[in-house]
């Protein structure tokens, strides 16, 4: 037997740890590290930039039978995706081939389909002919990843006749690079990942980054300077690329991503101001990080152009679009002059008179679109229009919902944070998430959200304002009361464990919202820590009113006030686990069987992200969900 073939039984055992792992494969006779492959005395593959390769390969869109990967190059060209179920990889091995092109930055993506689930897969990037050596280091263990389980990974007729598996992901937030003259410095390569990677490389199915995945650096208020901070961050952030490398990933976008707070992005209406940077930005992010995100009908791409408008009239005119392939319901909101300077100011001197939030109205041709309200001046102008990012997957009895708490917010109103005018999700983003939880048959329903839903987001940290603690800044929900009550009352009502998993503070947190609501804040990944008073001051265990409404926090990281915030250097991330099933041998033979639990559980464990040090773990049970 070939043991580079073998099928490692991975995720659906829960005490299959990374040292069982270990064990196996050296049992197995399998030694990636000392691998024979590549030998570079043979030349039998490129360094890593002579191929052309600047960033990559990353993995995203995790799935049963299918992988995406991801590649940026120094030049547009095109590349094959070369993968196989042992190494080495040759001329014979199946290829995707695909294009990096200039207009997204030189990035590109291929989906390999037709895997086998449950399955290891070496996989290499091949330009011109030539094989590219894409691992991180010269002895270390070619790239790899494996497949999700699916319904006949664990399938046993009588014990787990829904063939359900155990599930295991890691997530964490805010991965700030920042250099050591600014906020008392970080990590230039986030200690986290290469914790997560370490400590959790045989356990993860994939990681999610929660938004605030770069921090600024190199912002111009260009796109170009939005990439540049991208490429900055993966470059310099070895230990993100050497994750995403064999670990799948998953993202959201928060104010750091696209550029400074984005306040008021989907009020239709509103005019000029530094919210307008939302598409420069988000279209960087779509090619540097979501393209690994799952899509719906709702997505779209966002679209960047310049067109004439006349005073009074509600038509934007471009004569080098063509609007025939525009979904109306892909579109957010359309920005008209979006920022493309003084990042640094948030400001323009010039201040142009038809900057500001439109809605859409009516697709009316090729080259002409409808926008309310009117324009008011003559011009030719630059204009994006948005589109929805946010989107669900679904993996054995789990349904996650990733949100877009940034890109369709009104302002928030701090006279009066119950005003039913104001939304972080808007309508069409809160009818999408409300009908998709109570349609699905999920046990657990996940969402993951960029910004927090009863922890508040204070200036503490950086304020010496009297009350500046009791202060939500209106960075999330406790801001935006009414619509916070709303999603709140009808999560609860579903009858079923609802994990609320958020990020923006750079705080670890286990809040209980209501009987079946939890918030879980899981990070920071390297960001420097907020003291308590950046939470509105919370006891460290007990009842707390959040803007009206009274939770219990079960665990906070605990970054005291009498620290300076430079000096907060505590950093956690997430390992969620959800035990659906338990692996037992078979009671007359070789073999296992899998028995799944009448109920099943999801333990989130909260690590040190510098040893990998279990901090605390809180455990939800179906059993727990109080029915309506």
């Amino acid at each position: 037997m070939d043991s580079r073939r073998t099928k490692f039984p991975r995720w659906p055992g829960p005490g299959f740890t990374r040292h069982a792992a270990a064990a196996l494969f050296l049992a197995c006779g399998l030694s990636l590290a000392a691998s024979p492959w590549p030998d570079p005395v043979a030349n039998d593959v490129l360094p890593y930039e002579v191929a052309g390769l600047t960033h990559g390969p990353m993995l995203g869109r995790p799935a049963a039978t299918s992988m995406r990967v991801w590649v940026r190059t120094a030049q547009p060209t095109r590349f094959e995706v070369v993968y196989g179920t042992a190494i080495p990889i040759n001329g014979a091995s199946p290829a995707v081939a695909g294009e990096t092109t200039a207009a997204r930055d030189n990035t590109g993506a291929v989906d390999l389909a037709g895997l086998a689930p449950d399955m290891r897969y070496f996989y290499g990037v091949r330009i011109a002919g030539q094989l590219a050596d894409t691992r991180p280091e010269f002895h270390g263990p070619w790239p790899s990843f494996r497949t999700l389980p699916d319904e006949k990974s664990c399938a046993d007729p009588k014990h787990n006749p829904r063939g359900l598996f155990n599930v295991c992901f890691a997530i964490g937030h805010c991965a700030s690079q920042e250099p050591a003259t600014i906020s008392g410095g970080h990590y230039a390569s986030p200690p986290a990942y290469d914790t997560l990677r370490r400590e959790h490389g045989e356990e993860a199915m994939f990681a999610i980054v929660n938004g605030d995945i770069i921090y600024e650096e190199l912002r111009d208020g260009t796109a170009d300077g939005v990439r540049a901070n991208y490429r900055l961050y993966y470059s310099r952030g070895r230990s993100f690329a050497s994750l995403f490398r064999g670990m799948p990933g998953l993202f959201t976008f928060d104010d750091h991503d696209v550029g400074w707070d984005i306040h008021g992005c989907g009020e239709v209406g509103l005019g000029e101001g530094p919210h307008l940077i939302r598409d420069i930005g988000l279209a960087a992010y779509q090619e540097y990080a979501g393209w690994a995100n799952f899509t719906g009908p709702q997505s779209g791409a966002v679209r960047i152009g310049r067109a004439e408008v006349k005073a009074g009239d509600d038509i934007l005119f471009d004569a080098g679009a063509d609007f025939s392939g525009l979904r109306p319901e892909t579109v957010s909101t359309i920005h008209v002059e979006p920022y493309t300077r003084d990042a640094k100011s948030h400001k323009r001197a010039d201040a142009p008179p038809n900057a500001g939030v439109y809605g859409l109205a009516e697709i009316v041709d090729r080259q002409r679109l409808r926008v309310r309200p009117a324009l008011k001046r003559d011009a030719v102008v630059d204009y994006s229009i948005g589109t929805h990012h946010y989107y669900d997957w679904k993996v054995a009895n789990c349904h996650f919902f990733a949100l877009d708490t940034r890109g369709e917010r009104t302002r928030y109103n701090a006279k009066d944070r119950t005003d039913a005018k104001t939304f972080i999700l808007g309508e069409a983003q809160r009818r999408w998430l409300l009908e998709g939880v109570k349609d699905t048959d999920a046990q657990f329903i996940f969402l993951i959200s960029p910004d927090p839903w009863v922890i508040y987001h204070t200036a503490a940290h950086v304020s010496t304002k009297p009350g500046a603690d009791r202060d939500d800044k209106g960075d999330g929900f406790p801001s935006f009361i009414h619509e916070r009550e709303q999603l709140i009352e009808a999560l609860d009502a579903l009858g079923k464990p609802v994990l609320i998993f958020t990020g923006d503070v750079h705080h670890s947190a286990s809040v209980r919202v209501t009987h079946n609501v939890w918030e879980m804040m899981c990070g920071p990944l390297s960001s420097t820590g907020h003291p308590l008073g950046t939470l509105g001051n919370p006891p460290l265990g007990g009842t707390w009113d959040s803007q009206g409404r009274q939770v219990q926090i079960r665990w906070l990281s605990a970054f005291p006030n009498n620290m300076p915030y430079q000096r907060i250097r505590n950093a956690y991330y997430g390992i969620v686990q959800v035990n659906n099933v338990a692996r037992v041998g078979k009671p007359d033979g070789p073999g296992d069987q899998w028995v799944a639990y009448g109920e099943p559980q999801v333990i989130v464990r909260w690590h040190d992200a510098y040893t990998g040090k279990l901090a605390y773990a809180e455990t939800v049970s179906t059993m727990d969900a109080r029915k309506p």
